[in-house]
């Protein structure tokens, strides 16, 4: 089942979502603050990896947990 069908999720959602979650800097305790800023490329190359796992799914569907093979046999 595609994102699409279980989340309406499209890429330009997916490449939003990842933009705001992708922070822009990086802890280097030798920098002022302790934070330096990622490059543009990096960062961006950040973004289109998550991204890419937004559109791939949250893990596997809820559906082969909920089938198990039965504990016991049958009673008769």
């Amino acid at each position: 089942m595609s994102t699409f069908a279980v989340f309406g999720m499209t890429l330009d959602v997916a490449k939003t979502e990842a933009r705001k979650k992708t922070s822009g800097t990086r802890k280097n305790l030798k920098a002022l603050g302790g934070v330096e800023p990622i490059p543009e490329a990096e960062w961006l190359a950040m973004v289109a990896k998550r991204a890419e796992k937004i559109m791939g799914g949250y893990g596997s569907p809820a559906l082969p947990h909920v089938r198990r093979p039965t504990v016991r046999g049958a009673v008769h």
